[in-house]
């Protein structure tokens, strides 16, 4: 009799191992989430605590501006200095002048506490719209009704007195770095204005202290826009004082 052929055990299954590699994939995903997410949160605050000490530091010379930062926020707090910022604002006052706007790139800003510092340079334009340069005339004594601006020909065209029957021409000009207007011109109801007139009109001109440009910004050049005055800002080494 032939003896019956016994069954060998089978082993077990070994569990996939497909489903715990995913696992593992998807904690270290979400570990490098979190680590992305915590270090954009902390470069954005970086980015806002320097862009605030910047505002602070000009909002006594420039008013309320804007800061823009160059580059990382981490880097220029821990370096205590910005590489560049562009800063920009419509409401700037200049001496007498105020609502002049401001875009300016400042380069390589260093604060120190209470809104101390340095920029290495500074470039950009300072816009004083028309109705600024009404107001402020205005305060010399002058009645302007309105001011229009001529670009094509450089100079500001005013209209004084009751109806604007007093046409004056001035002609934006920089007086050691201050913004200041030299007659270009003058006529009463279209017939040249007698010298009597014309010459009160330059004393109250004289008599009004050109406006300077900001924090020793240093305007290298002046020209007559659309919408007012525009001077090109060019400076080097400007220092700031803080809020007080």
């Amino acid at each position: 009799m032939t003896p019956t052929a016994t069954a060998s055990p089978q082993r077990p299954t070994p569990a996939p191992r497909a489903p715990r590699r995913r696992r593992r994939v998807r904690l270290l995903l979400a570990g490098a989430l979190a680590a992305a997410l915590l270090t954009g949160a902390a470069e954005a605050a970086a980015t806002a605590v320097v862009e605030d000490r910047i505002e602070d530091a000009l909002r006594p010379r420039l008013g309320p501006t804007r800061a823009d930062l160059h580059g990382s926020g981490l880097l220029a707090l821990a370096r205590g200095r910005a590489a560049g910022v562009t800063v920009s604002g419509d409401d700037a006052p200049l001496g007498p002048v105020t609502g002049a706007a401001v875009r300016l790139d400042l380069d390589g800003t260093a604060l120190r506490g209470s809104g101390r510092g340095t920029v290495d340079a500074v470039h950009g334009r300072i816009t004083v719209p028309a109705d600024a340069v009404r107001a402020w005339l205005g305060s010399s004594g002058l009645p302007v009704s309105e001011v229009a601006p001529d670009p094509a020909a450089g100079t500001l065209r005013l209209g004084v007195g009751p109806g604007g029957a007093l046409t004056v021409t001035l002609r934006p000009e920089l007086r050691d770095g201050r913004l200041g207007f030299a007659l270009d011109g003058a006529s009463l109801m279209g017939a040249p204005a007698p010298e009597r007139l014309t010459q009160n009109i330059r004393d109250r001109l004289a008599a009004r202290s050109p406006a300077p440009p900001g924090p020793a910004l240093g305007p290298t050049a002046v020209r007559v826009t659309g919408r007012g005055v525009e001077l090109t800002v060019d400076a080097r080494r400007l220092r700031l004082e803080g809020p007080g």
